[in-house]
């Protein structure tokens, strides 16, 4: 009988992990010859009675086994093909989604095709055959996010790059440059990566259709943002070293992903900041060093709520989100106190002319308004990373 080692990545997964081992291993009817065997790979993080309910089905099925992982997607495969490779010596090693969002009979179609003579085989919704029931905008996101990895890194012929159904030769996962693989990372860019390692390992690949559900139970942990930012820097990264180009850009990237969504929050609050400080000198008459005083008030409760629950959601603090206000706003206050210097010495200075452009007149104040960003944001960020949300260990 030949084996195949199915590794399914668990994380607070209780409500859908016994009914997905279920019907992981009902497949075998539809596999004569082949002996499925199932990997569990649970995140430490994982709180909830995934182990529990886990460990209960192998203490009755020795073609069951459980393990905990460190935290992110790419241990979690890693990790179980590398146990698979050497508890269970399969001949095909396969993975899917634990959630249950992937209808399992995509596995009996993977198999087929590593028969065929393929050493990789790719679940894909984009082919004929192959569903995407998720919600229309999810949808345009798995695809926009596959035709971005077509685009910039090949072969243009795959259709889905991004979920996670393959199965592949025990000989190919070992050709996987796995020093060069970013699968210690905690993020999704592991689906697309491995693939296009698998790429440039030389592999003959195949994709077979497969149907993605929306999720029944539980809830889906693809963070949009993220994923997408991971997506773009990677393939970005990917295309430079095709081109000759050695530039860590995707492993930069991924160290300066708060300071990029700072930035994002950043813009947004300037925007809102030079809004009310236009507003207040044309409407109330302030004279621009009071309104920049008042504009970036209302700029830094703006931008305290978009970091407080997206820039820093994740950090673990000691303090409540009351105590993170009042020291946002005293740390903003060193801010605030630049920019009104700022724009106090430039209108000292300049007065209250205009740059005339041929189709209209700038007033001087514009100027001095934006000549406060980049001093500010580099304030803002270093005290608010090291203070407001400096991230403590339980």
């Amino acid at each position: 009988m030949k084996k195949l080692s199915v590794v399914l990545p668990t994380y607070n997964e209780k409500a859908n992990i016994e009914s997905t081992i279920e019907k992981v291993m009902q497949q075998g009817k539809n596999l004569p010859g082949w002996e499925i065997y199932v990997v569990i790979v649970d995140d430490i993080r994982s709180s909830d009675e995934t182990e529990k309910i886990v460990k209960s089905l192998v203490s009755k099925n020795h073609k069951i086994f459980f393990i905990k992982g460190e935290p992110g997607l790419g241990v979690a495969l890693i990790s179980g093909h590398k146990f698979a490779l050497e508890k269970i010596h399969p001949d095909v090693l396969s993975q899917i989604d634990a959630d249950g969002q992937v209808v399992t009979d995509v596995l009996v179609r993977l198999v087929h095709a590593i028969e065929e003579g393929y050493d990789l085989a790719i679940g894909s919704r984009f082919v004929e055959g192959g569903k995407n029931q998720l919600s229309i905008g999810r949808r345009i996101f798995t695809y926009g996010a596959s035709l971005f990895c077509r685009i910039m890194m090949g072969p243009f012929n795959i259709k889905e790059f991004t979920n996670s159904a393959r199965a592949f030769t025990p000989e190919l996962f070992n050709k996987i440059n796995l020093k060069r693989l970013p699968w210690k990372e905690t993020t999704f860019i592991v689906g697309p990566a491995f693939l296009h390692e698998a790429i440039l390992a030389g592999a003959k690949y195949k994709e077979v259709p497969l149907v993605f559900k929306n999720r029944m139970e539980g809830y889906s942990k693809n963070k949009v943002f993220n994923y997408t930012y991971d997506v773009v820097t990677y393939c970005i990264d990917s295309r430079l070293k095709s081109l000759g180009f050695d530039f860590p850009l995707y492993r930069l990237s991924r160290r300066a992903k708060t300071v990029v969504k700072f930035g994002l929050v950043g813009i947004i609050g300037t925007l809102v900041d030079f809004f009310f400080y236009k507003m207040f000198i044309i409407y109330l008459g302030l004279a621009p060093a009071t309104s920049k005083g008042f504009s970036t008030e209302v700029a830094i409760i703006n931008n305290f709520i978009l970091n407080n629950f997206w820039t820093f959601k994740y950090r673990k603090t000691k303090t409540n989100i009351w105590q993170k206000f009042g020291i946002f706003n005293l740390v903003s206050l060193g801010g605030l106190i630049i920019g009104v210097l700022i724009v106090k010495f430039l209108h000292g200075y300049y007065g209250d002319g205009f740059v005339d452009l041929g189709f209209r007149k700038l007033a001087y104040n514009n100027f001095y308004f934006f000549a406060t960003i980049p001093f500010v944001m580099i304030w803002n960020f270093t005290v608010n990373h090291f203070i407001t949300w400096k991230n403590e260990e339980d």
